[in-house]
């Protein structure tokens, strides 16, 4: 990618996201790290530890009535190790001097999280840490993180804890490596340090990773996902697995944040959204934000076939507590539907990813009811770029699709809709393709929803 297109992509990356990157450095070597497994092609943006003067310039791009994010990567720009950046008090105090109650969310290894940043970070109002524990056992952290990982979590987490910080944990679980019962035991000491929520992220790989991390991939997901059923259903800080399999709209609570409003007004792990404030909501986002918008909403779920009426106190705009699946918005199904409606007469392909058919098959097919309608097909991609056991769309080709058209059995449609999270702001995929490439070689119609 071309120096001056680095750039614009920053830019617009903390103008879309509000995703603060201030360093693609970091000193750890884990070993399920994707960047190790990309194979060639893939495009990425990496610019080591970004000057005070330009980081100081894209703050005020950032939108501060939305969390600002640092070093979640959710882009092509690689995010670091936030904490290995020399400047990294100063950033928060500029942050801080610029907008002064944004919730301000950081991600870390902890790997540089002791006494001195704690109390730093502490000093300061609505900072949020994401710690990418993984594992609490010193010997297993180290092995999973690399030889770099000197910090004593446990002095950390314990000191942590008499902080009054935010903040959350997260795993990449390797029960292929460890075993089941350990990633339980592990989960369950972390829940001894009463974090906000522990997201228990599944494991990936491609072709290139090496062989003793790859496993049978549903296997693997239905032994954490009863894993963090039972987990959730023993204690009361929630266990989250990522990515989730979601197959309707049903806006099933996963988890209930302790001594939160929600969880004051009784709403437990597994009760069903029905209505706020006798409004009817369409997905769990909707749910999600309508809750967050609304002073003191009055919830009625749905528990063991009862209906009951919650009513969240909360001010306009806070927190609720509530864990919801993140789904579509109602305003990604109307794109969806007026897309569709739009090309009636038309043979439309609708592609997606191996992890969001279902979903997306019952929107557009029973949520939308276009079942009905023989000139429409949805069907799932693939993802044969990757080889292994990467299933999201974002993490989609070109490549994928043309696999696909290939092998299509019927070459008549003549609208092809594919996720727009496949492509970034310059219409490219991650290995750098434009879809305008699948419109001219096949000669069609390309909508991105």
């Amino acid at each position: 990618m071309q120096e001056n297109k680095k750039v614009y992509y920053l830019y617009k990356s903390v103008q879309e996201d509000n995703i603060l990157p201030i360093t693609s450095k970091c000193d750890l070597s884990c070993i399920f790290c994707s960047h190790k497994q990309n194979p060639p092609g893939v495009e990425t943006i990496s610019f080591g530890n970004l000057s005070l003067q330009k980081i100081d310039d894209l703050i005020n791009y950032l939108d501060p009535d939305k969390p600002i994010i640092i070093g979640e990567s959710a882009t092509k720009i690689i995010e670091g190790e936030p904490l290995v950046h020399p400047e990294f008090k100063k950033i928060i105090k500029i942050i801080r001097g610029k907008y002064d109650d944004t919730k301000i969310k950081i991600t870390t290894n902890a790997n540089h999280l002791n006494q001195e940043m704690l109390n730093f970070l502490n000093n300061f109002d609505d900072i949020v840490l994401n710690i990418s524990i993984n594992y609490i056992d010193p010997k297993l952290r180290k092995n999973v993180m690399g030889k770099n990982c000197h910090v004593d979590i446990l002095k950390t987490l314990k000191y942590l804890k008499k902080t009054t910080i935010d903040y959350h944990f997260s795993m990449v679980a390797l029960p292929q490596l460890f075993g089941i019962e350990k990633i339980e035991s592990e989960i369950s000491e972390m829940v001894n340090y009463d974090p906000l929520s522990i997201r228990v992220f599944m494991p990936g790989y491609t072709e290139n990773t090496s062989e003793k991390l790859k496993f049978d991939f549903n296997e693997i997901y239905d032994s954490l996902q009863a894993l963090v059923h039972n987990l959730n259903l023993k204690q009361e800080i929630p266990i989250l697995l990522e990515p989730p399999k979601l197959e309707n709209l049903k806006k099933k609570i996963i988890g209930v944040i302790k001594n939160s409003p929600a969880d004051k007004a009784g709403i437990k792990y597994l009760d069903e959204i029905q209505t706020i404030n006798n409004k009817k909501v369409i997905s769990r986002v909707e749910a999600f934000n309508l809750i967050k918008k609304l002073k003191n909403p009055i919830v009625e779920i749905k528990r063991n076939n009862n209906l009951l009426n919650k009513e969240i106190i909360k001010k306009s705009g806070k927190d609720s507590g509530l864990i919801l699946n993140y789904d579509l918005s109602q305003k990604r199904i109307n794109e969806i539907e007026r897309t569709i409606l739009a090309n009636k007469n038309k043979d439309i392909l609708f592609l997606t990813s191996e992890l969001g058919y279902k979903l997306v098959n019952y929107i557009v097919n029973y949520h939308l009811q276009f079942k009905k309608q023989n000139n429409l097909k949805v069907d799932q991609v693939i993802n044969t770029y990757m080889k292994g056991s990467i299933i999201s769309a974002g993490l989609l080709t070109n490549q994928d699709i043309k696999n696909y058209l290939n092998n299509f059995d019927n070459s008549s449609f003549e609208l092809l809709i594919l996720p727009s999270i496949m492509y970034d702001i310059f219409n490219n995929d991650l290995s750098g393709f434009s879809y305008k490439n699948i419109e001219k070689e096949y000669n069609l119609t390309v909508k991105l929803v």
